[in-house]
């Protein structure tokens, strides 16, 4: 009598042909698709990001992005302009019955719009989004350094969600 892992096993071997016939290609599957796709991304100028007290956070995520982008294949001659628009705010998460905050939420959100170089014509937009935590600490000092590196772990979360739309763009829209 078959196992049911055996059973199990099997249907999903049944049913990998069937893949291909509803559409499903991995995005990050080592082809001429992803060698494509990578290229795209390296040729995507990154204007600056971020104003004011948001700056630094903006220059984080940018060198996120362009890290990400010319991975493996280098810069490219660019095709297009991403604009990013950033905004940070915190709100109190824990807050203990004597009305003492002991642990905040950042959230940090990106508007971005993909243009073509040349035309200035709009391609995609989009907003991406990611959240993070910190404690507060009786040393001033800790909690600011908690609170930037939530701060650099969320900026780097963006950029990987942008990364991952802008990438399913190209995948969506190849030989377009």
């Amino acid at each position: 009598m078959p196992t049911r892992r055996t059973v199990l096993g099997l249907a999903a071997l049944a049913g990998l042909p069937t893949l291909g016939g509803c559409g499903f290609r991995p995005l990050y599957a080592t082809s001429d698709n992803s060698e494509s796709i990578s290229a795209e991304l390296a040729a995507i100028r990154i204007n600056e990001v971020g104003e004011g007290t948001e700056r630094r956070i903006g220059q984080i995520l940018k060198n996120e992005l362009i890290d990400r982008f010319t991975a493996g294949v280098g810069p490219q001659p660019v095709r297009y302009d991403l604009v990013i628009e950033i905004d940070q705010s915190t709100s109190p998460l824990q807050i203990q019955t004597t009305d003492t905050v002991t642990r905040f939420n950042l959230v940090l959100w990106a508007r971005f719009v993909l243009r073509d170089s040349t035309s200035f014509e709009e391609l995609y937009h989009s907003t991406a989004r990611s959240t993070g935590s910190y404690d507060v600490v009786e040393s001033e000092y800790a909690t600011l350094v908690a609170e930037q590196a939530t701060a650099q772990d969320a900026a780097s979360d963006l950029s990987n969600t942008i990364t991952n739309l802008l990438s399913l763009y190209f995948s969506r829209n190849e030989g377009a």
